[in-house]
């Protein structure tokens, strides 16, 4: 039955796939204009990360400086750099997917030296002129795109010794949450709707996401992994932060009615993450500061 089972998991798995029946930026979009009035706990959480790679020194001497804040959400990175840089020169260019992140950053931020933009970041990367910001910020969005196209244009864009700024998810994130999903996949295989790519998508360590970025002619400044515990007192409590965080964004769309699911996935949640009476899952990342030869 086990067997059967699992067969029948891989072949819906492989349809979806070749009928390219995969959670999209589209899907994405969605899924964070709903966490943007909750995203607010993820900063609580995890700005402490983030602040590490707001290294900003070796701008605070020069004028008309121009930043990049890639995939801003609520803007927090812009927010941040603009408290630290008050040169009336500097511009910040911050673009986000999600129209609900960037009206709330514009609720964030009244500085008229940073200006907002809603569109793909992809597509937004193809239609900037060459060397053209001085340094790059991009928060835990790194594994919704393709790294290879994005890591090219953050070096066309760039200028001469620009920097890039990143903290990204990594192999090992989310412990157990992944295995409930594919179990959970597995049971309601028959309401499989759509196949999520992004875990291919996450470096696998530090040394990883270094050899995409020295691939692409950066030099490494500064480089580490961290991992934070998420932990809550019940499974209910855990599933929803993980939910209004944006932290398992795409998963809505697996399943042709995600609600029909939620209580075998926060029964697993309970019978598999329960760690000294309480809840609790990991968030494991890498920070990363990389210069452009």
């Amino acid at each position: 039955m086990r067997l059967f089972r699992k067969l029948r998991t891989y072949m819906k798995m492989v349809f979806l796939y070749l009928t390219k029946r995969i959670v999209r930026r589209e899907d994405y979009r969605e899924e964070y204009n709903i966490a943007a009035s909750t995203y607010h706990i993820w900063l609580k959480k995890m700005n402490k990360h983030t602040n590490t790679i707001l290294k900003i020194d070796h701008l605070k001497n020069q004028e008309n400086i121009h930043i990049l804040d890639f995939a801003c959400g609520t803007g927090y990175i812009s927010g941040f750099v603009l408290s630290a840089l008050k040169d009336p020169t500097v511009k910040i260019t911050a673009v986000d997917i999600s129209d609900k992140m960037i009206e709330i950053a514009k609720g964030n931020i009244s500085d008229s030296r940073c200006s907002f933009i809603v569109r793909d970041g992809t597509d937004f990367l193809f239609g900037e002129e060459d060397e053209k910001y001085d340094a790059i910020f991009c928060g835990y969005a790194l594994p919704y795109f393709n790294h290879k196209k994005v890591i090219k244009e953050f070096h066309r864009i760039l200028k001469k010794n620009g920097t890039a700024h990143f903290i990204t998810n990594c192999k090992g994130t989310l412990k157990g949450i992944d295995e409930i999903y594919i179990d959970t996949m597995k049971e309601y295989s028959s309401s499989l709707n759509k196949i999520m790519e992004i875990g291919y998508q996450l470096p696998k360590n530090q040394n990883d996401l270094k050899s995409w970025f020295e691939r692409r002619q950066f030099s490494t400044v500064f480089l580490d992994t961290v991992e934070e515990i998420i932990s809550y007192s019940s499974p209910e409590e855990l599933y929803n932060w993980l939910k209004n965080t944006g932290a398992i964004a795409g998963t809505d769309h697996i399943f042709s009615d995600e609600k029909e699911i939620i209580e075998s996935i926060i029964n697993k949640i309970e019978n598999r993450c329960n760690c000294e009476d309480k809840y609790c899952t990991n968030h494991k990342f890498i920070q990363g500061i990389f210069k452009k030869k």
